[in-house]
């Protein structure tokens, strides 16, 4: 056997596993939903430095940073939005995904032939890899569906994942009372309720923020409460701020995985302040993480 070519041939496709698993990530954090298939790409990479180390070839890591760079690259196609995602990056990435996991298969596939692999691990491999396209296609064409029928918008989002020591009940229960914004988003300086009785859908609240070296006000209410999430809708005469806020169980007991989603909505002349804007609110973003980790309890590192 040509152990050059081979090494050759196996770097290369250890370069486009590191891009997948980068890709695989990233969309993860978007749809935690599909932790499982990142975790499942992440594991085919290893297998195939397993299998790199069977027969001799070594890896190179400028080649692992070749699919890094290549997975980051990808990040600057259009999609349609000067700033932050639309429904097209979705359906992009997993395209993208898509054609990175048949690429994986052609790969098993050939290393089957070579007959010099464990057969049954490669057979394993390959089916899935079959699963992981079966997986992604259904996920992907739901996508688009729903892609190519969503109105055109613009504006600025910014989006934040992350995991809390509280059930998913608690902090549904935390965060429904808006009033509370005054203890964990930066930028509020106070928030007062302006109805009475439970909170429920329809409850709103007057919030006065500083954003920019200036004060803003806006009236925002809550637009859907139920186990899985909230969204609150805040309303002035420059923008509308829609805040989506999902709420599923953690990886541990007791833990909840919250995916913060921001969209603002400039109105008139707003939009030409949209790029600082965009920076600001990034910045908004990563301090409102802090916070809601702060005051929801911090999850002890794995040991």
């Amino acid at each position: 056997m040509n152990t050059e070519l081979l090494g050759i041939y196996l770097n290369d496709h250890l370069a486009g596993a590191m891009a997948g698993t980068e890709l695989a990530r990233r969309i993860s954090r978007t749809h935690p939903e599909l932790r499982v298939l990142a975790d499942d790409i992440e594991a085919d990479r290893k297998e195939l430095l397993d299998f790199m180390r069977e027969v001799g070839v070594e890896s190179r890591p400028h080649k692992e940073a070749i699919g890094w760079l290549t997975e980051k690259a990808g990040r600057l196609k259009l999609n349609g939005r000067v700033l932050g995602r639309s429904p097209l990056s979705d359906v992009l990435e997993l395209e993208t995904l898509r054609v990175g996991i048949e690429g994986k298969a052609a790969l098993w596939r050939t290393l089957r032939a070579l007959g010099s692999f464990d057969e049954t691990r490669l057979e394993r491999l390959q089916r899935r890899a079959e699963s992981q396209a079966e997986l992604v296609d259904s996920y992907r064409l739901g996508l688009a569906s729903r892609a190519f029928h969503s109105p055109h918008v613009s504006g600025v989002d910014v989006e934040r994942t992350f995991t809390v020591a509280s059930t998913p009940e608690g902090v549904v229960e935390y965060l429904r009372d808006f009033s509370r914004a005054e203890q964990w988003d930066p930028g509020t300086v106070s928030c007062t309720r302006l109805d009475d009785g439970p909170v429920a859908v329809g409850s709103r609240w007057r919030n006065v923020s500083q954003f920019l070296g200036r004060k803003t006000e806006l009236v925002y209410e809550l637009t859907r409460d139920d186990a899985t999430g909230l969204q609150f809708v805040g309303r002035n005469d420059t923008a509308t701020s829609t805040d989506d806020i999902s709420i599923t169980p953690g990886d541990a007991p007791g833990t909840a995985r919250i995916a913060y989603h921001a969209h603002v909505e400039f109105n008139g002349l707003a939009k030409l302040g949209a790029p600082v804007a965009k920076l600001a609110l990034e910045k908004l973003g990563t301090d409102t993480e802090k916070n809601l980790v702060r005051v929801l309890g911090p999850v002890p590192a794995a040991r």
